[in-house]
């Protein structure tokens, strides 16, 4: 058994409890991940768009849960003229899901995208506004604010601002969201060969937990009341969703809104995992295992400062 493989043995060996059809969820993270993307309004209307990429290959579909999520057994999309102009933008459909959760409250206000490169998130967010209102893009990682850059200038969006510092120090800044796309173990992008190469020790999860909760706590701190504040990650530890959700929750005055999408199936947040209880709240909470929707996994909360 090589070391990819014996990777995805200890995971589903790790969260089969968890599962509500062990053998599915095995199948699953055993697939290639299929080609995914959307389409970038800010520079062209999606069905043109859609349209010339049609004649390339005809199979191309929109899933049932987001209309501007589209599957392609184009093999060669980065290197296509959709892609160079920036009419497209190549991205995982559960990647798509914090803006989508906050769609309603976005338009001609103000967002913190406080983990932004490289930008899949912060373009996605700059297109639903219709590059009106003001985006903070920040990272920590200098390597990443070139190719975070990159893409807002491929996408032709003038909305956005660029800052590189540690959130958990930045200046206390108001806004009417924030997006904490924090970074972790990303378990869930195990169908992505040597994407995660990493068999991670309990060490490792605790290492990352103290992260996520300094990042998700400096947001809910400088949010102010009636603000929403969306967590999420690409993994499937509870250590790193639900704990640090129920860490804030403790911390601050906060309620989790119910989230839905309709035609996606979604999983529940847990509220008990090895010797920890959660708060009940937790479970409102979505989880996206990858035998369910042919996705990766992913975990998000949507959060109101109250």
């Amino acid at each position: 058994m090589d070391k990819f493989q014996k990777i995805k043995k200890n995971i589903f060996d790790k969260y089969s409890s968890l599962i509500n059809n062990k053998k599915k969820f095995k199948d699953a993270i055993q697939k290639p991940l299929q080609q995914t993307f959307r389409v970038n309004q800010i520079k062209e209307e999606k069905e043109t768009v859609l349209n010339r990429l049609k004649e390339h290959d005809s199979t191309i579909e929109t899933t049932k849960w987001n209309d501007n999520a589209h599957i392609t057994k184009l093999k060669n999309l980065g290197s296509s003229l959709e892609h160079f102009v920036g009419n497209i933008y190549i991205q995982e459909l559960t990647s798509m899901i914090p803006p989508l959760i906050a769609k309603d409250l976005l338009g001609d206000i103000d967002v913190i995208d406080c983990c932004a490169a490289p930008g899949s998130k912060t373009t996605q967010l700059a297109d639903i506004m219709d590059n009106n209102g003001t985006i903070i893009a920040n990272d920590s990682r200098h390597g990443r604010i070139k190719s975070l850059r990159g893409n807002l200038d491929r996408l032709g969006i003038t909305n956005t601002s660029v800052t590189l510092r540690d959130f958990k120090s930045f200046p206390n800044t108001s806004a009417d969201v924030y997006f904490v796309d924090a970074p972790c173990s990303s378990e869930g992008t195990i169908r992505k060969r040597n994407n995660m190469i990493r068999d991670w020790k309990d060490k490792d999860y605790q290492r990352f937990n103290k992260l996520q909760s300094g990042l998700l706590s400096k947001a809910c701190e400088m949010a102010p009341s009636g603000s929403n504040v969306i967590y999420s990650t690409c993994t499937f530890s509870p250590e790193e969703n639900e704990k640090v959700v129920n860490n804030a929750l403790k911390k601050y005055d906060l309620k989790i809104e119910k989230i839905n999408l309709r035609n996606l199936k979604t999983r529940e947040g847990i509220t008990q995992w090895k010797d920890d209880d959660y708060d009940k709240e937790v479970r409102k909470c979505m989880r996206i295992w990858p035998h369910d929707n042919d996705t990766n996994g992913f975990f998000v909360t949507r959060l109101l400062k109250c």
